[in-house]
């Protein structure tokens, strides 16, 4: 899936479930009054006898929180409730033996930890390696591999949680054993038109707001303002030294244009232009060829798989597409968005004149008008919700799973201190705040 669904909280694993305790009120005088004698290994709770304590659900309740204004008092209950889980999903394991690999299996686990030590390790001498020599990169390693045992790690530790990482998915494999997971096709086309419904009203018809939504947040958008056109375009790299000098001139010239002096300061708009006109005479063989392969006929693809030097180019799915591209765009190089709405730009098919941005000399080509509105339901995006309704279908299995796997066990919760628990929570985290 390209990216997770951002508008519904995702299960990041099954035990990642709402908490099932509905905790009788107590007064708030005797709570308080017992939150004074919470320590870290008060026990709240015991599962066929084994203590869960106040340290274990304030850890993971804090875990749980997310957002700055989330408190760990708040995902208390449902913290201890997924550690009454992990207890249930454990003892399962052991019952049907699913904790039991092979010697082949043990190897692989070892392989795989060791290679995850190492990276780690490496990342660690890559990172703080000052001088490169033979005997800085052993010390390096050395203080790498001090480093992650100090803070508890190890190969074994690693393989553990590989072994028993795959324990649980032999389980959820029996939860969902046999289990009718279909997604029917109309909450697809429900979840999808829903989504698209809040990126219509997030977004509007502000190209900040999609841009800042698409390219800076890293989300899908399913919503697309009119106005906007499909750009492709050949960069050409220039000689860095004349490109800097263009950069420095007009950034000098910009320090000069005022309200009251829109014009800006004479000569160093002349300083300016003599520098821009630099960088694109030393492509001029280069853009006089373009220009003149154009008009013959060829393919503006052709060329910049010919002269290009943009990677997001060599993209099938960009070079069919293009950029997208608004007047009011904001993720673009202006010099960019300018040339997209030029004078030579009126319609799909036109070339504009080259300018220099950035990264080099720009030549962009109109490819296309994109369509405002919500988007059409692609295949990617079936893919995306069908995966994501399907997924919430099995934590849904599975978490009746662990709930049916709780009879025959004893589990004993012990209210009074759970309900000061919460209160010492409070205070346990308005003093790590201010610390």
């Amino acid at each position: 899936m390209k990216n997770a669904l951002r508008f519904l909280c995702l299960a990041l694993a099954v035990m990642l479930v709402s908490g099932a305790f509905s905790c009788p009120a107590v007064r708030a005088e005797a709570a308080e009054a017992a939150a004074a004698e919470i320590t870290a290994e008060t026990t709240l709770a015991t599962f066929d006898g084994e203590e869960i304590h106040y340290h274990e659900v304030y850890d993971t309740a804090y875990g749980l929180m997310e957002s700055d204004d989330d408190s760990v008092a708040a995902n208390f209950d449902r913290a201890l409730e997924r550690l009454i889980q992990s207890r249930v999903a454990d003892a399962k394991i052991a019952e049907l033996g699913l904790d039991q690999f092979t010697a082949e299996e043990e190897e692989a686990f070892l392989t795989e930890a060791q290679a995850e030590w190492d990276w780690a390790v490496q990342s660690y001498v890559d990172y703080f390696l000052s001088e490169d020599t033979e005997e800085a990169r052993a010390q390096a390693w050395k203080d790498g591999e001090a480093y992650f045992q100090a803070l508890g790690y190890s190969v074994a530790g690693i393989a553990d949680s590989l072994r028993y990482n795959a324990s649980l998915d032999r389980l959820w494999e029996v939860a969902v054993k046999d289990k009718d997971l279909t997604v029917p096709e109309e909450e697809i086309r429900a979840l999808f038109e829903e989504v698209a419904a809040m990126d219509q009203e997030q977004v509007g018809d502000s190209a900040m707001m999609y841009e800042m939504t698409k390219y800076m947040y890293g989300q899908d958008v399913w919503f697309v303002p009119e106005g906007y056109r499909g750009i492709i375009h050949i960069l050409l790299d220039t000689d860095e030294s004349l490109l800097n000098t263009y950069k420095d001139a007009q950034a000098a010239y910009e320090e000069t244009v005022t309200d009251d002096a829109p014009e800006g300061d004479a000569a160093l708009l002349a300083a300016r232009d003599a520098a821009l006109q630099a960088v694109l005479d030393s492509k001029k063989a280069e853009i006089d060829d373009i220009y003149a392969r154009l008009e013959k006929g060829e393919s503006f693809e052709s060329l910049i798989a010919e002269y290009g030097t943009d990677p997001g180019m060599a993209d099938e799915n960009t070079l069919k597409e293009g950029y997208a591209v608004h007047r009011d765009s904001i993720y673009w190089d202006p010099v960019f968005t300018a040339a997209a709405f030029s004078d030579k730009m009126n319609q799909p098919g036109d070339t504009a004149d080259p300018v220099v941005g950035t990264y080099g000399i720009h030549i962009l080509h109109y490819l296309r008008d994109i369509p405002g509105g919500i988007v059409d339901l692609s295949e990617e995006i079936h893919e995306e919700i069908s995966d994501y309704l399907k997924s919430q279908k099995e934590n849904q299995v599975i978490v009746e799973a662990l709930e049916a796997w709780k009879d025959g066990h004893e589990i004993v919760l012990n209210q009074d201190l759970i309900e000061a628990a919460k209160i010492q929570a409070a205070a346990d985290q308005a003093q790590a705040d201010q610390e």
